[in-house]
């Protein structure tokens, strides 16, 4: 007698390659519990966008998500202070501000915050609220309840030690009211900081912001002689749900942040540009059947 053989189980698609399934999950389990899932299309606004596309590109949503939790902290000797997450996270609030109504607040227990910063960052300091707390608790908590409000345009934190299970809370608060949280770590102690940094969190996307040499300029009276460049940092994704970790080299310009990969500042369609045309391409001299047409490496033979 033959024993009958089970029928092939068909394979599971990789995860990884559907990084929008983890957004849509989201989505809908909002909705079953009746939060505000469209808070920010409905304000014109489905994403924090960075407005660098690379970064955008690779984030399964296309931005940073709405209604989630996202964690920005320094590198090496920005440990401690976290200048660069903070001022990351001021450009993140300047486009906010742009896209979304509403007041921004800003937890600190430190009393260290430029104002006149914030001008420069793209923000407005007639919609920032400012509110100094004592203790690590105490801020988490003012996060909390901050995240109950759903009118605000974007809630940013000062936090030193995160946990799992406080983290869960604000992200459980932050998906009901459609309110977008960025927390900066900080800490008094590096290698405190590097305890914290290496636990986990409930975070949506975790971020570390580093410096990067400038790249040199010549002088235009002393063709011998450089000068700095504009600034560089170095942003790296760590952790993104159904996503992919990431990092990139930005830029600073005059109309904002650009991608430096590249040795040319070219626009996000030039640079991304595929060396061979598609067949579909039409019967230019780059076309499938052009002259000239592509052999699927790069290069180009000719044909005919």
């Amino acid at each position: 007698m033959k024993q009958r053989q089970a029928p092939p189980q068909p394979e599971k698609p990789d995860p990884a390659e559907r990084p929008g399934l983890a957004a849509l999950r989201r989505r809908i389990g909002l909705l079953e519990r009746g939060a505000t899932a469209d808070a920010g299309t409905t304000a014109g606004m489905a994403t924090l966008n960075w407005g660098v596309a690379a970064i955008d590109r690779h984030l399964p949503a296309g931005g940073l998500e709405l209604g989630a939790l996202h964690e920005f902290a320094g590198a090496d000797g920005d440990l401690e202070e976290a200048g660069l997450a903070a001022g990351i996270v001021m450009r993140l609030l300047g486009r906010a501000q742009v896209a979304r109504p509403g007041q921004t607040l800003w937890v600190a227990t430190q009393r260290d915050l430029y104002a006149r910063a914030l001008p420069q960052g793209g923000c407005d300091p007639a919609r920032l609220v400012h509110l100094l707390t004592r203790r690590n608790e105490e801020t988490l908590w003012a996060l909390e309840e901050a995240l109950r409000v759903p009118g605000l345009c974007l809630l940013v934190g000062e936090v030193g030690p995160l946990d799992l299970t406080q983290s869960r809370r604000l992200q459980l608060a932050a998906e009901k009211s459609g309110v977008p949280a960025c927390i900066i770590r900080r800490g008094r102690s590096a290698a405190r900081m590097r305890t914290w940094l290496a636990q986990p969190i409930a975070a949506q996307t975790r971020w570390r912001i580093q410096p990067q040499p400038s790249a040199a300029l010549s002088s235009a009276t002393n063709r011998q002689a450089t000068l700095p460049g504009p600034a560089r940092w170095q942003i790296e994704l760590t952790r993104c749900r159904g996503g992919r970790p990431g990092h990139w080299l930005l830029e600073e310009t005059e109309h904002g942040w650009r991608e430096a990969t590249l040795s040319l500042p070219l626009s996000a369609a030039l640079a991304e540009r595929p060396l061979v045309a598609p067949p579909d391409a039409g019967d230019g001299p780059l076309a499938g059947n052009g002259p000239l047409a592509g052999n699927g490496r790069g290069e180009r033979r000719r044909t005919g």
